[in-house]
């Protein structure tokens, strides 16, 4: 068990990911600077309901995912403003299995890391996915993460296509609450086919 700062997010980031971040509220600027000072990360989990951000002091916190991707900084610059620009970048899986708040607001948790998924191909009847991967990683907005891909490997081209296809939150929720990358590569590829056969555009990341 760990004990890891969260902070909630409308998206599913996977270990390999990389997200680049606007800080600008005062709890996540301090969990920011902490993690930087004692060179630890926080817990990046998908909101199910609820904002990211408090209009006030006193509403509600969002509900979260009880799955979600401990994450380090591997980039940051900060402007004039006090706004942190940082860049994270997904290293572990976990779930949580105690869940509070810091007198800040800061949401806080007890988690147990997953075991890391095993190094397996991709099948020759999943190449076309990695095809697709390589074609979303051309443009510029993933070019700039500098995103580092083995698209020979179905637990990379699984996380990294569940990242950028134009898929729903609770899909890519779905996806990285799953163990095995092949099953992972299977689910992908159906949906790849229902986007296609709906006519929906594959050639740009969500």
């Amino acid at each position: 068990m760990k004990e890891v700062p969260l902070f909630p997010l409308p998206l599913v980031l996977f270990p390999g990911g990389k997200l680049s971040l606007q800080i600008f509220e005062a709890r996540y600027l301090d969990m920011v600077k902490k993690g930087l000072r004692e060179q630890t990360g926080f817990g990046i989990v998908m909101i199910t309901d609820g904002d990211r951000i408090l209009a006030s002091p006193d509403e509600q916190l969002p509900e979260i995912s009880h799955c979600g991707t401990y994450c380090t900084i591997v980039d940051f610059d900060q402007s004039s403003n006090g706004m942190l620009s940082i860049v994270v970048e997904g290293d572990r899986k976990f779930v949580i299995r105690d869940q509070y708040e810091q007198p800040d607001r800061l949401m806080m948790a007890n988690v147990e890391f997953l075991a890391v998924e095993p190094e397996v191909a991709v099948p020759e009847e999943r190449q076309h996915l990695s095809g697709l991967l390589e074609s979303l990683m051309v443009h510029e907005a993933v070019q700039r993460l500098g995103l580092d891909c083995d698209l020979g490997q179905a637990v990379e081209v699984g996380a990294r296509l569940t990242e950028l296809l134009p898929c729903p939150n609770h899909f890519k929720q779905r996806m990285l609450e799953m163990k095995d990358p092949l099953v992972r590569l299977g689910e992908l590829d159906k949906l790849v086919e229902r986007m296609q056969k709906s006519s929906e555009p594959l050639g740009k990341p969500s």
